[in-house]
């Protein structure tokens, strides 16, 4: 049976060599933003600073220096139904920071190179996608066809997941999840501001 093709993004699951326990730090997504916003999206510290004296943030795109992961998203009093944040809207949410002790795991892509048992230890870029408006999930996923030594890359692969229904070889076997990290994260000691 082949690996299912759903997308979740990024997906905390240790922190400091323990069970990830929910950790998150309130942040903003202001209305100024562009991109519409779901959880397991990765978010960068957004040029507005603050707002209502809580870090605002943004989607991330490939190659930026990530700060954090969305969790979850604050109840919009406007529209009780809504699990993502829309497109130039304020939306307050909860946000994992992507220090480099902060372990994700993460879907690889259904490209024609699906992520070999020997891309652990190599890097990798991530694709971020439209997530499902009805569900709120992120559709980022890990680039496959990247993983390579190179040191620039958004990701460090540290394992495959190692769970019976995650296929590792063989026919259908794209779609792998993996365990990462982010290689460059605005949680670095020293890092300038926005």
């Amino acid at each position: 049976m082949a690996n299912a093709n759903a997308a979740f993004g990024f997906r905390p699951i240790n922190r400091d060599g323990s069970a990830y326990s929910g950790g998150t730090v309130r942040c903003v997504v202001p209305s100024t933003a562009t991109a519409a916003t779901f959880i397991g999206d990765p978010v960068i510290l957004d040029t507005d600073g603050s707002i209502d004296g809580y870090q605002a943030v943004a989607q991330a795109a490939t190659t930026n220096p990530v700060y954090g992961v969305v969790t979850a998203f604050e109840a919009d009093p406007d529209n009780l139904s809504d699990q993502y944040r829309k497109a130039l809207t304020k939306r307050f949410c909860q946000v994992v920071r992507a220090g480099s002790e902060t372990f994700f795991e993460v879907q690889s892509d259904d490209d024609t190179t699906a992520l070999a048992e020997t891309g652990v230890g190599l890097n990798a870029t991530y694709l971020i996608g439209t997530g499902s408006t009805q569900y709120g999930v992120s559709a980022a996923v890990l680039d496959s066809n990247t993983a390579a030594v190179t040191s620039s890359l958004d990701l460090q692969i540290h394992a495959l997941v190692d769970r019976a229904d995650n296929l590792l070889s063989g026919t259908g076997s794209d779609n792998k999840n993996a365990i990462v990290t982010f290689n460059d994260n605005q949680s670095k000691n020293f890092r300038t501001g926005v």
